[in-house]
């Protein structure tokens, strides 16, 4: 393959009964409608076991990934999926991130949008890393909700394993979780709404490399997803 192609991994999770729409690429530029060189697609269940691996339509402008999974994968329950786009930087002025739409079958509960978290997957034994050199972060709404929090966390490796420092902040008081996943694991974690009276206003994700990271919230009554939204990434 050229060198002058460029690579973008990302992914998300999916579960049954869901609508889940993803664009392959958003446009910005409404002149000129630009496509993928490639697009290849995998699902894997809580384990990293892969269900599905083929390659998709670069030119497709929406991907039905419920329909995705559930055709092809044939599994219930949440899954991992990963997108490996591979595009040319002399066409896009810009790195083609993926966005996607969620909305439960027959609930009440307003759609979501959302940006698709952009991962580098990593092998810290190749690159020298010794010490925890990735940290995300997200700030919690401060008001009543009848939401319950967690945090849905992927490795992305192929073959290393993955420690995650998960750090929950209510107010001076700070509580931190360790999870450890496997190559291709992913897991739903929850995150305590309160602790001592006081409400969760952030919490951080520290890993020697990128993880699949995302916060979600589900209404109490329902379970419907309310809230799905990546952490933000910073590096030290």
């Amino acid at each position: 393959m050229s060198s002058d192609v460029a690579a973008l991994r990302s992914a998300t999770f999916h579960e049954g009964g869901y609508d889940h729409l993803v664009e392959v690429v958003h446009q910005r530029d409404a002149r000129a409608r630009r496509s993928l060189i490639s697009l290849e697609v995998e699902v894997r269940d809580a384990t990293g076991s892969v269900l599905l691996s083929m390659a998709v339509d670069p030119r497709e402008e929406i991907l039905d990934l419920d329909n995705l999974v559930r055709t092809h994968a044939g599994v219930p329950g949440s899954v991992m999926v990963t997108f490996d786009a591979r595009y040319d930087p002399g066409v896009f002025p810009y790195r083609p991130h993926h966005y996607a739409y969620l909305h439960r079958r027959g609930s009440d509960a307003a759609s979501l949008y959302y940006a698709i978290n952009a991962v580098l997957g990593g092998v810290p034994d190749r690159i020298g890393v010794t010490s925890t050199n990735n940290f995300e972060t997200y700030l919690f709404l401060q008001r009543p909700v009848a939401e319950r929090y967690s945090l849905l966390l992927g490795n992305m490796s192929r073959w290393a394993p993955a420690e995650a420092r998960v750090l929950g902040y209510y107010g001076r008081a700070r509580q931190t979780w360790r999870v450890r996943l496997k190559a291709g694991e992913h897991t739903e974690f929850p995150l305590p709404e309160q602790h001592d009276h006081v409400r969760l206003q952030r919490v951080e994700v520290k890993t020697l490399f990128r993880l699949a990271t995302y916060v979600v919230a589900r209404r109490i009554d329902s379970g419907d997803l309310v809230l799905f939204d990546h952490l933000f990434s910073y590096f030290k």
